[in-house]
């Protein structure tokens, strides 16, 4: 009866209620408010809509051990689930690529876990219209940054997410390059005309034996690469010298146009929450104008460290709140001493 009356209690259950509310579901209605618009300008019959997902590392069996991983598996595996949705309900892309990394632990997991995060891959990159798209395996799928390259995961990889090195769509070819195997698709003489653009899990351009076999024997328009978690952009000559380097955040859109004497590498920054960084989000990018003008900016995801913070201290406080009510009923039923010949006296006398 003293919990259902308590007002103290029927407040702090409110404010736990409305923040679930703001944290679990508002905060994604209201981030998309603050993306830069990207949508075709006008009737552009060639406009076509990419959205990119770098590093999304979903959380394995290794990391933590039962229960706490179902619990962490959960909530990172949802908040990936809720801000993809976001996203492409927002963009509505006509090709999603995946730039690697796409599981925490798979170059370290049996097949049975292998196959097992790849179920769950599929269950949050959840699409309900038809769309193309690109996977690329990352070092943490089959190895290569600080374990060597697993040749079966490779395998593994190859099979469940089959398709083709080069994958086009209207005239758009995407060149699949692999730097952890050093493996370059080979350029398709009908793909001459068509506007390309590498996509690979490391940055191509920095290294010197695969950037010149790339760009020689593709000779992209433009480099999409994912691997260290940040949002930048490298613009250089053609010839892959005088690189230049700049930040790419504060909602900045980045406009390219083919006309230009540069090439441009694009780094897309992590999806996931638990990278270690804040700035958490999808690439962005429309090709319009026949493929001669590129739009590309990054949809920011809220941060979920801080809403984990406050349920961890609510948690905290609901639990020593708890504690001092039994502590308090427990008091309040324990026997009183009275004082000698207590019975004997006056009323008054004992008030």
């Amino acid at each position: 009866m003293y919990l259902r009356r308590s007002t103290t209690l029927k407040y702090f259950v409110a404010a736990i209620v409305g923040a679930a509310f703001y944290c679990e579901w508002f905060i994604y209605i209201v981030q998309p408010r603050y993306w830069q618009r990207l949508e075709c300008r006008g009737y552009d019959a060639t406009c076509t809509k990419i959205l990119f997902i770098a590093d999304p590392q979903i959380q394995g069996d290794l990391a933590v051990s039962p229960p706490l991983s179902y619990l962490y598996n959960w909530d990172s595996d949802r908040y990936l689930k809720s801000t993809f949705a976001v996203a492409v309900n927002q963009f509505k892309p006509d090709v999603l690529v995946y730039l690697g990394d796409l599981m925490d632990e798979g170059s370290v997991s049996t097949m049975a876990q292998f196959h097992s995060y790849v179920k769950r891959l599929s269950g949050i990159f959840e699409v309900t219209y038809p769309v193309v798209q690109v996977w690329l395996p990352g070092d943490n799928d089959i190895g290569g940054e600080t374990e060597p390259i697993k040749q079966d995961k490779v395998r593994e990889f190859e099979q469940v997410f089959h398709q083709p090195s080069v994958i086009t769509y209207k005239n758009i070819s995407f060149y699949k390059v692999n730097g952890i195997t050093h493996t370059v698709p080979k350029a398709l003489e009908e793909d001459e005309s068509n506007f390309k653009i590498v996509v690979s899990h490391y940055p191509i351009t920095i290294r010197h034996i695969i950037g010149h076999k790339v760009n020689d024997g593709i000779r992209p328009n433009i480099y999409f690469c994912a691997h260290e978690h940040e949002s930048k952009y490298v613009k250089q000559s053609k010839d892959l010298t005088h690189r230049e380097t700049y930040p790419l955040y504060d909602e900045k859109v980045l406009e390219i146009s083919t006309d230009e004497e540069k090439l441009y590498e694009i780094y897309v920054p992590t999806c996931s929450y638990r990278m270690g960084t804040v700035n958490i989000g999808f690439g962005a990018a429309i090709l319009e104008n026949n493929n001669e003008d590129m739009r590309y900016t990054v949809f920011w995801s809220p941060t979920r460290f801080p809403y984990l913070r406050f349920y961890l201290a609510v948690l905290i406080c609901l639990t020593v709140y708890c504690l001092l009510y039994c502590a308090g009923r427990l008091f309040s039923r324990l026997p009183k001493h009275k004082a000698p010949n207590a019975d004997k006296l006056p009323l008054l006398d004992r008030i």
